[in-house]
């Protein structure tokens, strides 16, 4: 099986002109393929491997750098419909997808939504949605986090455990203990695993002097504010129109995104499912990766 620590990255290039970089990971098997969308300055590299590797063990994972992040090349985009846009060209390109499943955690939940609700049917089929520890754009209900410290530590020059523990995990020991062993795990495919060297994270030490992390900001920034998440550019109000199965999740208590926008979510879907994970945050999906994953896969395969 092809792996998060060995699996080789492929490139493939857009009408925009960024070249994504991208991987396949499991058996091969058969059935709808499941596309991960990482969070904000994610990269694929950084991923948890045992949440991936869990999936593929029986679904076939592509994973998958936007536009200017990680191994892919050419402007970050500056708002959730590009980024959408630009997975859906990728998408489009494989020359073997007609069906997609799609997980988004974080910022990749934003983008996920907009997958689903901009794609062509005649092209492609979203089937299954997966949004983790993420929210639809503006609307009644839908708050902004109330700690202030979210900003400084996600837009840090240099990413440390800190940074992550914090924005993450729950202050406890068990958060602590759960952080510190996902950390880890995301630091497991090197170039003696691979043979490729691993991807730092988006403006990572601002060498590109920010503007990575700014046009991610801008992503963000856009979507939570009512005049910009319109049409195409927004979800809040076409959640209705997403007819597939949503599977929407978070942590008890998610410090970067309120847990009770996930559940504003649920209510407005037509078929929507929420789990919410105890003693956890923004990060479940991680300290639960075993549970989460054996969940995901309940959902896709019913």
């Amino acid at each position: 099986m092809s792996t998060h620590q060995t699996a080789k990255t492929q490139y493939l290039s857009i009408p925009s002109g960024s070249t994504l970089a991208y991987r396949r990971l499991g058996t091969g098997s058969p059935g709808t393929p499941l596309l991960i969308l990482t969070h904000f300055r994610g990269v694929m590299d950084l991923f948890d491997p045992l949440l991936l590797n869990t999936l593929a063990a029986t679904r076939s994972i592509i994973t998958v750098d936007y536009s200017g992040v990680g191994l892919s090349t050419g402007p970050v985009a500056t708002s959730v419909h590009q980024s959408a846009d630009n997975i859906l060209s990728f998408l489009s390109l494989l020359g073997d997808v007609t069906e997609i499943d799609v997980l988004g955690f974080s910022l990749g939940g934003m983008v996920a939504q907009l997958v689903a609700l901009n794609a062509d049917p005649n092209l492609l089929r979203v089937r299954k949605l997966i949004v983790a520890g993420s929210t639809p754009s503006a609307g009644e209900g839908i708050l902004a986090t109330p700690n202030d410290d979210v900003a400084t530590w996600a837009g840090g020059k240099d990413i440390t455990v800190d940074a992550f523990l914090t924005l993450f995990f729950p202050k406890t020991r068990e958060g602590d203990a759960a952080g510190r062993q996902w950390w880890a795990r995301i630091h497991e495919r090197s170039v003696a695993t691979s043979g490729e060297e691993p991807a730092t994270w988006l403006s990572a030490g601002y060498l590109d002097g920010g503007a990575g992390l700014q046009a991610q900001v801008a992503q963000v920034s856009a979507w939570g504010n009512p005049g910009a998440s319109t049409g195409l550019e927004g979800s809040f109000e076409r959640l209705v129109e997403l007819k597939i199965p949503v599977f929407v999740a978070n942590g008890h208590d998610d410090y970067m995104i309120p847990t009770s926008n996930s559940f504003v979510m649920q209510q407005k879907l037509p078929n929507g499912q929420l789990v919410v994970y105890p003693k956890s945050g923004h990060g479940f999906l991680f300290q639960y990766a075993a549970l989460f994953a054996k969940h995901a896969l309940l959902f896709l395969e019913a």
